[in-house]
């Protein structure tokens, strides 16, 4: 890469000889920076297929403005004179790269703000602090294992994979399953119910607006992850780290999810269900992450669904998130107002709505 590249996602890459910015940046030099990039999975998208790709789509407003929105609840991370940075802020410049940098998911734009190796690992440390002193996982592995074809690999493995799950290559092949029933297909890199089509009625995909819809999403992405589609009666989720020492689970807890797949809000004292099945996963997931080389906070995602009979059942691994999750966000902001009686509700950080 040459000198004078940019990043697609705003941060300046490293590079042999400095490249002055187009307008002075934040001066971040000595001082903790939160990177709260909640749309990491696209720069994971664009980190790992960018020589197909080009240049990574725009966020759309309402997107953005859902960052804006749950971005804040970050700062529970955070002391007086640590600085916050939103992709998207009004001042699109980075922060002078520093020596201690959290965020949200490693990918190559934190890394390259990063000028030192994390301090060691702080097991007795308030959940707030330890984690900046969790090691940072390298980005070619944080985009290895947030790949769908990954997570669908681990669930076979743990013998939870939905039945007919699997990667489709393209439009083509989609159309020779001949599906049954409810679909859905997923990008290999996304969240919050982005990057997907949903096919609600009927098995061949005949519409020809719903056709492209899929094809784009091939063109956009390359293999979907294809799932038959469930009804959700409730969602839930686990925060872990993966520590130097090995696994520490943090706790389980609900979620509340939109029709359209959106986060909207944690519940930390929701009744799980099947709690030893999911204490397995998570151990298998994490040992799973452990072999890929990924260390750093996780999360998974698990939901109850209807059965054809009308019954309910687990799907105790619905994706993996190696990141922090906002399960994670909720307990440090819970442990913080027992311990400090810190203000989660002053401005910029109330709760999801």
């Amino acid at each position: 890469m040459s000198s004078s590249a940019l990043h697609p996602f705003g941060f300046q890459i490293a590079a042999r000889t400095p490249v002055a910015p187009r307008q002075p940046r934040l001066d971040t030099r000595g001082v903790r920076v939160l990177c709260a990039n909640l749309l990491a999975e696209d720069e994971l998208a664009w980190f790992s297929r960018r020589a197909r790709v080009g240049r990574p789509r725009t966020p759309s407003r309402e997107t953005i403005q859902t960052v804006a929105r749950l971005a804040p609840r970050l700062r529970v991370f955070m002391n007086e004179d640590d600085q916050l940075w939103m992709p998207g802020d009004p001042d699109p410049e980075p922060p002078t790269p520093t020596t201690e940098v959290l965020a949200w998911c490693e990918t190559p734009t934190t890394t390259a703000l990063r000028l030192a190796p994390r301090k060691p690992y702080l097991i007795v440390s308030p959940l707030w602090e330890r984690v900046w002193t969790l090691p940072a996982a390298r980005p070619e592995v944080v985009a290895a294992v947030h790949h769908r074809g990954f997570h669908l690999q681990v669930a076979r493995e743990l013998g939870c994979a939905l039945s007919g799950a699997r990667m489709v290559e393209s439009l083509a092949e989609l159309d020779r399953l001949q599906p049954v029933g409810p679909w859905v297909v997923k990008a290999p890199y996304s969240a919050s119910g982005r990057s997907r089509y949903i096919h609600r009625e009927g098995s061949p995909l005949a519409d020809p607006k719903a056709r492209r819809t899929v094809e784009r999403l091939f063109e956009l992405h390359g293999p979907l992850l294809f799932e038959p589609w469930m009804e959700r009666t409730a969602d839930f989720g686990c925060s872990a780290l993966l520590t130097p020492s090995g696994l520490e689970i943090l706790g389980f807890h609900g979620q509340t999810v939109d029709r359209k797949g959106q986060f909207a809000g944690i519940d930390l004292a929701a009744e799980i269900p099947e709690r030893a099945r999911m204490e397995a996963v998570v151990e298998g997931v994490a040992d799973a992450l452990a072999r890929a080389g990924y260390v750093g906070p996780f999360g998974i995602d698990a939901w109850m669904y209807v059965l054809p009979d009308g019954g309910l059942a687990l799907h105790p691994l619905g994706e993996i998130n190696a990141r922090m999750t906002f399960g994670l966000v909720e307990r440090a902001i819970r442990e913080r107002q027992i311990s400090e009686g810190w203000a989660a509700t002053a401005p910029g950080s109330t709760a999801p709505a």
